[in-house]
């Protein structure tokens, strides 16, 4: 039997024989510590990659929001831009239609150019110039003279058919400036005239109000890199206005770039990195751009990067600290089984554990006490591959084991004796099993405890020989007074018997008081030899070894009838074969135990002897109707020394010679029984009977 700490058995948990448990718990001490780093890593790993992508999404996002503040500058510019210019060229064609434009005076020029300024006030002047001359109308009046200005560079436009100045002071208003922009009209065979308008961009403040929460700027510039309006604007004026951009990284990037779509450079005036999105003004010379810093870009971004990272560092702390108390648990338990381990295998007695029929593990001791390989061998062996086939009392051992185990697992436990058998030689030994059950949550084990009683069982066998020697020995001794008191003392008293009865004859004449002396004697001595002779009888009586067994208890009916004045009831057989002398000699001392009992303790008026003799056994039974024992029925007690000593006697007188012994007492009296095999075979030879003679 195998004590296993696990239902799947040693062999299942380790795989190897040679593995020690100690070996296993440090193995799982490092499984824990690397799944404890792989869970990390894979957490770290994880929030890092959703990190990583939510700042992609928040970038693209962000671009998204930027592209379409930029093209609604863009539409919002180019509107702007067409109501302005648009109104220059249709007053230029509508002069060319009436009368040609070198015919019109300034006048009619300034007149016609003022009927179509119905646009916003962001337009504030409309002009048109062919080279030589120049008119320039706002809604109130002419401003400026014939002469073209300085800031009016059309030559710089080349072939191209649209042209943007640079910004300049409102002629009307000097503290405001204003962003020229023209476009080629074509008259008089193919020469070239140019309507334009001033335009004063003050709505990009409106604009960068309406979007201030996505944008940190916006600005308009032309393709050479002049800076024509930003907002916000400082200290309540356009100082970028008239700059130039053209050295800057994010313009190179916009130059190197298609029409439209997203820069990012550190900005100048921000002192930041700044995110830009541009769009092309079409048919202009022109950018809008709308920019916002990365910072405020990315605040949202690292307000959840920052929740992000605390929660996988909480993670990290949790797993960590559940490793560590998982270590600790794992290293106190192995410190435990280590303890339980040494104890377990230093144990004097063999400890098993059993799953259903089957062994799971076993002490040190086990291996020594059944010559097993190892403690290993015995998982999956069953008890009665331990045992021989059958046990003392004829049962095969596999049901009888059986039949322990759900006693113990019934009853909770349960102890008996076992014949048990080494597996490396076959030599079997007597074992005392204590087994018992055990709960593991939804599997139930047995553990049984083996002590070997080889050496208490020798001991015994020792103590039965030798109480058998003493009871030979006695029952000689017994002989032997018997015979000395028959043939010695005996013979004496007879002797004396015969001397007074001469003396009494010879003194016939004798005084009276001398003649009733010499009868008194006389009387003593006859009284002397009867006892005497009794006792001789009763220590050993001849008709035992001349006559059998059945003459012996007749004789002993009488002599206890005589003596104690209680009811005999013989039931005993006409006549019977003659039994070896020791099992006649202990069925008589049984019966005379018996009786001595009755008179001594029963208090009852009968007593009944019944010899019932079978095909392969003799059943002795001695019955009163008395008061009983004081003890359980079916039982007899040390308890009682008056009671207990006489059938200790009677039991272990009948264990020599292989019979059975029991008592069965209730208040309505007390019935002793014996039995006894025929033709077995003998543990002792029988000594020849010793004869007396009278």
């Amino acid at each position: 039997m195998s004590l296993e700490r696990s239902a799947q058995g040693s062999q299942r948990r380790f795989p190897h024989r040679g593995l020690p448990r100690v070996s296993y718990a440090r193995g799982l001490n490092w499984a824990l510590l690397a799944y404890a780093a792989l869970s990390v890593a894979a957490g770290w790993a994880y929030v890092l990659s959703r990190v990583h992508a939510d700042y992609e999404q928040t970038l693209t996002e962000e671009r998204n929001r930027l592209r379409a503040v930029s093209a609604t500058l863009q539409t919002g510019t180019l509107a702007m831009l067409n109501d302005g210019v648009g109104a220059a060229v249709a007053g230029a064609n509508e002069l060319q239609s009436a009368k040609g434009l070198i015919e019109a005076s300034r006048s009619e020029i300034i007149a016609t150019l003022q009927k179509q300024l119905t646009g916003g006030s962001y337009v504030r002047f409309l002009f048109l110039t062919d080279g030589q001359r120049f008119a320039l109308t706002s809604r109130t009046a002419a401003s400026g003279t014939p002469v073209i200005p300085a800031w009016l560079t059309i030559a710089a436009a080349n072939s191209e058919d649209t042209w943007v100045g640079a910004p300049i002071t409102d002629p009307e208003r000097p503290e405001e400036l204003v962003i020229p922009v023209a476009r080629r009209v074509a008259w008089d065979q193919g020469k070239g005239l140019w309507a334009g308008a001033l335009f004063n961009f003050d709505s990009f403040d409106d604009l960068y109000r309406q979007f201030s929460g996505q944008v940190v700027t916006i600005f308009l510039f032309a393709v050479d890199g002049t800076v024509l309006v930003r907002a916000p604007k400082l200290g309540g004026r356009d100082v970028a206005a008239g700059s130039s951009i053209a050295a800057s990284d994010a313009f190179r990037q916009v130059m190197s770039q298609s029409n439209s779509g997203i820069v990012e450079a550190f900005g100048s005036v921000v002192k930041k990195e700044v995110i830009y999105a541009y769009d092309i003004v079409n048919g202009y010379p022109l950018f809008v751009a709308a920019g916002q810093s990365r910072d405020a870009a990315l605040a949202a971004w690292r307000e959840r990067r920052q929740v992000s990272l605390a929660a996988a560092a909480a993670f990290s702390a949790l797993v960590l600290v559940m490793t560590a108390l998982l270590n600790h648990y794992v290293l106190t338990l192995r410190r435990r089984e280590h303890h339980y381990r040494t104890l377990f295998n230093n144990a004097q007695f063999s400890v098993f554990l059993l799953q259903g029929e089957k062994f799971v593990d076993a002490n040190s001791t086990a291996v020594r006490m059944f010559g097993l390989d190892s403690e290993f061998a015995a998982a999956g062996l069953r008890p009665w591959d331990l045992s021989p086939e059958y046990q003392p009392d004829g049962q095969r051992s596999d049901d009888l084991a059986r039949q322990r185990i759900e006693t113990a697992l019934r009853d909770g436990g349960t102890t008996f004796e076992w014949l048990h058998k080494r597996l490396d030689t076959g030599a079997c030994f007597p074992a005392e099993v204590d087994l018992s059950s055990l709960s593991t949550g939804n599997s139930v084990l047995a553990l049984a405890v083996v002590h070997d009683v080889t050496v208490r069982k020798r001991a015994e066998q020792g103590l039965r020989t030798l109480s058998a020697e003493l009871m030979r020995s006695q029952d000689e001794e017994r002989r032997r007074i018997g015979r000395d008191l028959h043939d010695s003392t005996g013979q004496i008293l007879a002797a004396l018997e015969l001397g007074l009865a001469r003396l009494m004859h010879d003194s016939f004449t004798a005084p009276a008081e001398r003649r009733e002396l010499l009868e008194h004697c006389a009387r003593l001595a006859t009284q002397c030899s009867t006892e005497i002779r009794t006792a001789s009888y009763l220590l050993h009586p001849p008709l035992l070894d001349e006559l059998g067994l059945l003459s012996a208890l007749r004789w002993l009916a009488d002599g206890f009838r005589e003596r104690s004045a209680v009811e005999v009831r013989l039931d005993l057989p006409v006549a019977m074969e003659r039994l070896p002398r020791d099992d006649e000699l202990s069925l008589f001392r049984i019966a005379q135990e018996a009786l001595t009992n009755v008179q001594r303790h029963a208090g009852s008026p009968w007593v009944a002897i019944r010899l019932k003799v079978q095909s392969d056994s003799v059943m002795l039974e001695i019955e009163d109707g008395g008061r009983g024992m004081p003890t359980p029925a079916g039982g007899f007690s040390d308890k009682n020394p008056a009671l207990g000593v006489g059938l200790a006697g009677m039991r272990e007188r009948i264990r020599q010679i292989g019979g059975t012994f029991s008592v069965e007492s209730t208040g309505a009296g007390t019935r002793v029984r014996t039995i006894l095999a025929l033709h077995r075979v003998r543990e002792h030879p029988v000594s020849p009977p010793l004869s007396y003679t009278e």
